[in-house]
């Protein structure tokens, strides 16, 4: 908007003058321009007059900068810069000096022209002159006189010259001499102002500020301040006192107080001057003129003219209150009265209103659009925008001079601008892009992009694309474009027009202000003058504009526009000459440009072809073959007259040492003219055996370019594959054609070239694989390379990389290619009417290879591996190696056991059970001790075995207590006797699962032992001779253990002997454990899968001493010794035959040997059937006299014979046996005597044990009749 002059189209804001303060500033006035500022302003303003000193202290620089700060001349045109409050206004504020002038507010009469007739001059002297303002079109010498409609000298009157508020400093004295003489200058100083003020006619606010001056503050001065106040007829808002000495904050305070105070009256006089205008157009009649016009030469302005006026003062005295809805209605009344018929159209294309008209049109809709952003209606505002741009072209293609010349295309850039200014000052918090757009808010692309539309605009009409406020570089762009445009209408100038106006008639001056508009725009010899002269210089222009807006473009990650506009901001800079700015935009945005990544090669190719011509003014020769590169691929479009040649590329240019070298990394994205390939012909190949692999190489280039000869080319591998090098040969045929040629290359060992080194570092000082081809291709021609390469170790091998290398006498060019393009790799082999390809690869990566060990051809069996082994036993394995190779081999083997804990399993060779030989490359996973322990990992030297040799060695696996399920694996390594540097492996993995072969359920039974017990008066003391010996004297007990045996092996498996064994015992002894004593029908010798044997064990045990109150804790094992029914020798002679045992832990028995307890034993009498005894034997091991009464239930089952109640008194440490004889009412059946023994002392019942051919359930113990 710097066209425009500033006070027609800037924020108006309420003016606050400070007089008084000028510690080292210029008043107001002196900032003024010297002439033109304001018609009459120093002839005839009135003047503000006072000789009061101003302020210069170190506290009235302090309150000038503070109160200078408060100017919000430069804030934001939004809602949000007062936090939009009711009322909150900001301020214009300036510096004024003691005396200040003010603008007149009418006009001086004119002076009486010698000319006119005697009539009008009597009439003149008979009624007086009516006066208006200076700038009122009634006013003669007006710039609107006689029919201008407004000037932007009125609002430069109310916004720079006629204050809202005027503040005056003065200082207050504090000492007390003083006091009554100061303060009386006072009284008379501000009463003189005020006289002053009143006289002018403003009705600006008059605010007075005493500065209090350095010293105590005396008791009175509250007193002073009242009399000078009443004195003045101030009241309490337009008296402002800073204390002395103030601090920072202090001052704040003051200022801050101070605005607020002229909050409402700075309202108050806008809404006051916004009444008289209204007032004024309500009346509806036109004021006479003060002079008439000249008749048949001007007219007087129309009535709708008027309106205008007055509907534009009030849109700019609302502004100034900040009402900007209000503004914005006066504003575009008046735009709609601007072009309506009585108006605009009345206007000649030809007249200065015209000009005038328009200008007042742009600023009618300047105002109105920042009115709505004001309030971000955005969508509003660019609807204006447009309205007034089609309304603007209307108008002047048909009542100004047309669209078609420079100067309404230097208009509609500047148009562009204004919203662009309009924009930057509104600061819209929704085109304000946060720090990192795309990757932090991807959600807010649109609203960066774009204002989102206000919901009344979105809900009632449709939305055009265009309608939508977009971000600054829009506008930006569209201006540059504009100044496009305009250059080009201006070099259609000719030249006749192109001379200065003293060099032409006025014939064709005036032919040429009928033809060019200059509105807002130079002359046609001032904007394209003839050569030798300065114009406008539009690159200047137009690389200022672009340049701004891809900043704008590039923040909200529109890249394609960015590359765009920086293309076209080269172009300009390479108008000017300017080769080397041309190539510092273009070099850097070259290798990542987006139209490459997305096929645009039309806009690829023109960015390629403005590089190369700024690099070769420039003197790059690095950029030149860079773009040359990529130039010569075929999908760009061939220059007829263009010498396709990448060796000539730089021809022209000086040499260089050391020459330039141009490298393409593996990470750019190149549009080159040579692609390359490589695929392997299987996914899969061993050490030492031939691999086939083919290099394809195409030329993309143009049909007219030279061929490209390539001198070496390196295909580098990750793997244990060497890289290839190709060398170019010393006499290549080129055959211009594009058929392809398939060749096969031979590769010999030579240690790789620097070049591979650099561009594979992990493969520098290797030796690689060399061979010599013809790399001269020819435009559109492919060749094909077969290559057998031999590797020599196993493992994965992928392509990393193909280097293509051309080596100049002028450069040096290397291109890495590391992903291939063809999405459908393919393989080339020769056909009956030339190359055929067919496709290969289907589901897999023809770039990567599995490389396997050399297969090998010895076996390895183990004829006796069973399915499952059994915890205890040993594992004896016998394995048989082969060798079906074609010639004698050097085997050893090793053996590794897997699954190991820490009482895993041990191996060793049974022939040798002392070696512990560790592999090269492994480590035991158990350690071993200084006695020779095994380890887990055994390796055994076989030696050479013939072709079709045996030999057969064994493993024993020991240590097997903990059912685990091992892994064995058996590897055999061995070497050709021919071939010692090929290592050669054949690994055999078996299971070992190791279960436990037995499970067993136990119970502890009583029995009433047969020996007597000591007589309580009758003890056997022991002889001395014995007590070198530990003996028991205690009492003795029988129990027997039942013990079931269950069987968890695949197989019948032989007993040979179960036994029980003591682990533990506290509290007394084992004095005898019986043999085994089958109860079941289960053989002695087999147990078959899941049977069942059932075995009992008597037991003895005996008390240390008779007073050993203790129980006793039994911890038994069941100790079984089994083997297999196929059990052999092994086949070695080392080791004897095994038998294993298996020991079965017995849960803890906690036996009460000193509680007294009933057993009852059973005898079958062979007189009678179903006659039996039925003893009952009361035990008493404590040291206590004890009682029991002893009952027989009666029962309808069996007749007794014996005591139906008894008294049993039983003495320390004896028993008694009660004997009942029982005559059962059947045979073979269970019946179940009940006999209740309770002790009496306790009353305590004692539970009945049963013995040997009894059962016992809960109510008691069963006898079973034969």
């Amino acid at each position: 908007m710097d066209a425009y002059p500033p006070d027609y189209v800037d924020h108006n804001l309420p003016l606050v003058l400070l007089s008084g303060l000028e510690p080292n500033g210029q008043s107001l006035q002196d900032s003024l321009p010297s002439e033109g500022a304001y018609p009459g302003l120093e002839e005839h303003g009135f003047q503000i007059f006072s000789d009061f000193p101003p302020l210069v202290d170190a506290t009235a620089e302090g309150l000038l900068a503070e109160l200078l700060a408060e100017d919000a001349s430069h804030a934001p045109w939004n809602v949000r810069t007062h936090g939009g409050k009711a009322g909150g206004v900001g301020f214009k504020v300036q510096r004024a000096g003691r005396t200040y002038t003010l603008p007149p507010r009418k006009a001086r009469p004119p002076a009486t022209s010698s000319s006119s007739s005697g009539t009008d001059h009597h009439e003149t002297t008979l009624s007086p002159l009516i006066l208006h303002s200076p700038l009122s079109p009634l006013t003669p010498g007006s710039p609107t006189y006689p029919d201008g409609i407004a000037t932007s000298l009125w609002v430069t009157k109310h916004q720079s010259l006629v204050p809202a508020a005027f503040v005056n400093f003065l200082p207050l004295t504090l000492d007390s001499n003083m006091a009554s003489l100061r303060d009386n200058q006072l009284k008379i100083e501000i009463n003189s102002l005020k006289r002053d003020w009143a006289v002018s006619g403003y009705k600006t606010k008059f605010v007075v500020a005493l500065i209090c001056e350095d010293g105590p503050l005396p008791a009175d001065v509250n007193e002073r301040i009242s009399s000078i106040r009443r004195a003045t007829n101030l009241d309490l808002k337009s008296v402002f006192v800073l204390p002395p000495s103030p601090s920072q904050l202090d001052i704040r305070e003051f200022v801050k107080s101070l605005f607020s105070s002229l909050q409402s009256p700075c309202v108050e006089y806008y809404r006051d001057l916004s009444k008289h205008a209204r007032r004024k157009r309500n009346r509806g009649t036109i004021p006479p003129p003060t002079v008439p016009p000249t008749s048949g030469t001007s007219q007087t302005l129309a009535s709708q003219g008027w309106n205008i006026r007055y509907e534009f003062k009030l849109g700019v005295f609302a502004e100034f209150r900040q009402e900007m809805d209000a503004a914005c209605r006066s504003y575009e009344s008046a735009y709609e009265l601007l072009f309506g018929e009585e108006v605009f159209e009345t206007i000649a294309g030809w007249s200065s209103r015209f000009n005038d008209a328009r200008m007042l049109a742009d600023v009618l809709a300047i105002r109105i659009i920042r009115c709505l952003l004001w309030t971000e209606h955005t969508t509003s505002a660019v609807r204006i925008w447009l309205t007034h741009q089609k309304r603007i072209r209307d108008m002047v293609d048909r009542r100004g001079k047309g669209t078609k010349n420079y100067g309404w295309e230097a208009w509609e850039a500047r148009w562009s601008l204004v919203m662009t200014d309009l924009m930057q000052r509104a600061n819209l918090s929704a085109l304000t892009p946060p720090a990192d757009t795309l990757r932090t808010y991807p959600n807010m692309r649109q609203t960066v992009l774009f204002a989102p539309p206000e919901k009344a605009a979105s809900a009632n009409d449709r939305l055009y694309p265009w309608e939508l406020l977009h971000h600054e570089g829009y506008w930006l762009n569209r201006a540059a474009k504009h100044t496009s445009k305009r250059r080009l209408l201006a070099e259609k100038i000719p030249d006749e027009d192109r001379s200065p106006t003293s060099q032409t008639s006025a014939a064709q001056s005036k032919h040429r202000s009928n033809i060019y508009d200059t509105y807002l725009a130079p002359e046609p010899y001032d904007e394209y003058p003839l050569t030798g002269n300065k114009g406008t210089n539009y690159s200047r222009l137009i690389i200022d504009y672009l340049t701004a807006s891809s900043d704008q473009f590039s923040k909200r990650g529109q890249f394609r526009v960015v590359e765009s506009q920086k293309l076209d901001i080269a172009r300009e800079h390479m108008r000017l000459g300017e080769w080397q700015a041309g190539l510092d935009i273009l070099r850097p945005m070259w290798p990542a440009l987006t139209w490459r990544r997305d096929g645009w090669w039309q806009l690829m190719e023109e960015f390629g072809w403005a590089l190369r011509e700024c690099a070769h003014h420039a003197g790059d020769p690095e950029t030149i073959l860079r773009v040359d590169w990529e130039l010569m691929n075929g999908r760009f479009t061939r220059r007829s007259e263009w010498n396709y040649d990448i060796n000539k590329s730089i021809a022209d240019l000086p040499l260089q040492n050391p020459k330039p070298s141009v490298v393409f990394k593996e990470d750019e994205e190149v549009v080159p003219c040579l692609s390359a390939s490589f695929a392997f012909e299987r996914s899969e190949g061993n050490v030492g055996e031939p691999l086939l692999a083919q290099l394809v190489i195409t030329s993309t280039a143009h049909e007219t370019a030279s061929a490209i000869r390539l001198s070496e080319v390196i295909v580098a591998f990750e793997g244990s594959l060497r890289p290839i090098k190709l060398q170019a040969s010393p006499v290549a045929a080129t055959v211009s054609d594009n058929q392809t040629r398939i060749s096969h290359t031979m590769l010999v060992d030579s240690q790789s070239s620097d070049a591979a080194s650099i561009q594979s570092p992990t493969l520098g000082g290797t030796l690689s694989m060399t061979g010599t081809v013809d790399l001269a291709f020819p435009p559109g021609q492919t060749k094909a390379f077969n290559l057998t390469c031999i590797p020599r170790e196993a493992g994965k091998v992928q392509v990393t990389s193909i280097t293509l290398m051309i080596e100049d006498e002028m450069f040096n060019l290397t291109s890495v290619i590391s992903s291939q393009s063809f999405k459908d790799p393919v393989w080339w082999s020769p056909g009956i009417k030339g190359a055929i390809s067919r496709r290969i690869g289907k589901d897999r990566d023809t770039i990567t290879c599995d490389i396997l060990p050399k297969p090998p051809k010895v076996r390895i069996l183990t004829p006796t591996l069973h399915d499952h082994y059994y915890t205890d036993e040993h594992a004896v394995l016998d394995i048989q190696i082969e060798n079906e190779e074609d010639e004698a081999a050097e085997i050893s083997i090793e053996a590794r056991l897997l699954g190991q804990s820490e009482d895993s399993a041990q191996i060793h060779w049974v022939d040798d059970p002392e070696a512990c030989v560790q592999p090269r490359d492994s480590s035991p996973t158990s350690p071993t001790d200084d006695s020779g322990s095994l380890g887990q990992v055994k390796r055994k030297e076989i030696g050479a075995l013939d072709s079709g040799g045996r030999k057969a060695i064994s493993l024993n696996v020991t240590n097997t207590s903990v059912p685990l399920e091992y892994g064995l694996e058996i590897s055999a390594f061995y070497h050709l006797l021919s071939d010692p540097e090929t290592p050669i492996f054949k690994t055999v993995t078996l299971d070992l699962p190791f279960i436990r072969p037995f499970e067993a359920n136990y119970e502890l039974m009583p029995r009433v032992h047969p020996g007597p017990w000591p007589d309580f008066f009758h003890v056997d003391e022991p002889k001395l001779i014995d007590e070198s010996e530990p003996r028991a004297h205690g009492l003795q007990q029988r129990w027997c253990l039942d013990c079931k045996l269950i069987s968890f092996a695949h197989e019948t498996l032989l007993i040979d002997k179960v036994s029980v064994a003591v682990t533990g015992i506290e509290g007394g002894l084992v004095r005898h454990i019986g043999p085994e004593i089958h109860t079941g029908n289960v053989e002695a010798a087999e147990l078959h899968p899941e049977q069942v044997r059932e075995s009992q064990f008597i037991l003895e045990l005996q008390r240390l001493t008779l007073g050993d109150r203790q129980t006793t804790t039994l911890n038994l094992a069941l100790e079984v010794k089994w083997r297999r029914q196929d059990a052999e020798a092994p086949s070695s002679s080392a080791v004897e035959l095994f038998i294993p045992t298996t020991t079965l832990s017995v849960p803890r028995f906690v036996i009460p040997m000193g509680e007294p307890r009933v057993l009852a034993t059973v005898t079958r009498a062979s007189a009678l059937p179903n006659f039996i005894h039925l003893d009952y034997t009361l035990e008493n091991p404590s040291i206590h006299f004890l009682t029991f009464t002893i009952t027989m239930e009666a029962s309808d089952q069996f007749a007794f014979s014996g005591p139906k109640s008894l008294a049993v008194q039983l003495v320390p440490l004896s028993r008694h046996t009660v004997r009942y004889n029982l005559l059962a009412a059947g045979n073979q059946k269970w019946i179940q005597p009940q006999l209740m023994v309770v002790d009496s002392y306790y009353n305590k019942t004692l539970r009945v044990l049963p013995t040997e051919g009894m059962r016992a359930d809960k109510k008691g113990i069963l006898v079973y009749t034969a």
